[in-house]
């Protein structure tokens, strides 16, 4: 069974003679620990796709499940513990005022979950960032 499935998913912007269909039934299947890719020309309806997965768009129509379970287009708070966008543009999605230790460890303090600083530790070390780079801010990752 897949972690997460979408089965002939549309989404639609607009009314009547203005609407525009920006995604047109679109399917695939992520199995856990897979990457997958979504990748397309720009505006090609990549974002809107993943809007309507992580729940930031509830106008769509299809089939989306979670663990097997179908989600519906409005979605339980307790959904968005287990799913969140992270946005292209580093700026829009980090603090910058924060350092990635601090945008690290707000999740976890959250959640209530303990050894923080292993977790991080562990979390830059998955996305071979290292030590390093843990108390640096957004704009100090270039490069």
């Amino acid at each position: 069974m897949a972690l997460l499935e979408v089965r002939d998913l549309a989404v639609t912007f607009g009314v009547g003679d203005s609407l525009t269909r920006a995604v047109d039934g679109i399917s695939f299947a992520i199995e856990a620990g897979q990457s997958y890719g979504l990748v397309g020309e720009s505006g090609c309806g990549k974002s809107t796709v993943l809007r309507a997965v992580s729940g930031l768009n509830p106008d769509w129509t299809g089939e989306i499940l979670l663990d097997g379970q179908r989600l519906l287009p409005r979605r339980e708070r307790a959904f968005y513990k287990l799913v969140q966008m992270v946005f292209q543009d580093p700026y829009g999605s980090l603090h910058p005022r924060h350092t990635v230790n601090a945008a690290l460890m707000e999740p976890i303090i959250i959640h209530g979950l303990d050894d923080a600083n292993g977790r991080i530790v562990r979390a830059l070390d998955q996305v071979q960032l290292g030590p390093r780079f843990r108390f640096r801010y957004p704009h100090q990752l270039s490069g």
